[in-house]
């Protein structure tokens, strides 16, 4: 017979199916969550014993506490996987996580900087050094194409065409695109391009760190946040943010969304239409614009 806890037993098999051991760490700490609350709240420390009211107790408890519903999702399967594993070993007759409901994603805005206050922003700052230089040379990018963290990061030379106006990049699944280059773009690369060699660069990346090493995505969020934080008051700010700004902008200026979705390297318009959110006084403008009572002749 196993002496092992149930718990224990259910991650050796996790460790057994090769997952990683972030991930298996990540069920540890899930059903550790679950296993306190349920000893707390009933006085019992067998999972053994628990049934499926005692669940939809501990999912009303996690809610009420104000975790976001992806979270309480993940908790919740990572329930159903522990006791369908207790169930294959007869341990218990029924799974008690069946028959929950999922828990419906919430809808979360994405955030976007306002359109005047992003343009003060790029258009009063003059940078002087050249980490600064390449600081306002990939904000200008990122906005000007919608890029994301990864595709920024990836460019090398051959990828830029600056005479044609335009930027190759290889995003998810490898797709290529060809992307338009702005004009205050183009000058804001070319004045990091000048200055570049100075930062003793040993990467064909373009976006080298003070290191002169490649520029990670880490590196990057760090960057945005903090010039953010210091030229705009704004906070929390991070690459993806500049890649809502880049469609939502196009968006309220009349772009469709077609356009936008290509631009985007999105599969699915579906996911455009999530990242392309129009803001209520965009929508209030728009109806008053279109619908032929909405206004007084």
């Amino acid at each position: 017979m196993d002496k092992r806890s149930p718990l224990e037993q259910f991650l050796e098999f996790l460790r057994d199916k090769g997952l990683s051991p972030n991930t298996v760490d990540a069920y540890r700490r899930d059903l550790e969550q679950f296993l306190e609350f349920a000893q707390e709240a009933l006085g019992r420390t067998d999972p053994l014993t628990y049934d499926r009211k005692e669940i939809r107790n501990y999912i009303s408890a996690l809610m009420s506490h104000g975790f976001k519903r992806k979270s309480v999702q993940r908790k919740l399967s990572a329930l159903r996987r522990f006791y369908n594993f207790l169930q294959r070993r007869g341990l218990i007759e029924k799974n008690p996580a069946t028959g929950i409901g999922p828990i419906k994603a919430e809808k979360i805005l994405p955030q976007v900087i306002p359109e005047k206050k992003l343009q003060e922003m790029l258009d009063t700052w003059n940078p002087s050094s050249p980490l600064e230089k390449r600081d306002k040379a990939l904000i200008e990018l990122l906005y000007s194409s919608g890029l994301r963290a990864s595709e920024i990061t990836g460019l090398k030379p051959d990828d830029l065409d600056m005479k044609a106006g335009e930027v190759r990049v290889f995003g998810k699944g490898n797709k290529e695109r060809i992307l338009p280059l702005g004009s205050r773009a183009k000058g804001a690369i070319t004045e990091y391009l000048e200055v570049r060699d100075s930062l003793k660069p040993r990467s064909d990346y373009i976006f080298v760190n003070k290191n002169g090493t490649k520029l990670g995505r880490r590196g990057l969020w760090l960057v945005i946040r903090k010039r953010f934080e210091r030229l705009a008051l704004l906070f929390n700010v991070h690459p993806h943010t500049l890649r809502h700004s880049f469609a939502t902008h196009l968006l309220n200026r009349g772009a469709d969304l077609r356009s936008i979705q290509e631009l985007l390297g999105h599969s699915s318009i579906g996911t455009t239409q999530v990242y392309t959110h129009l803001s209520g006084e965009e929508l209030k403008k728009i109806y008053r614009r279109t619908h032929p009572r909405a206004t007084i002749s």
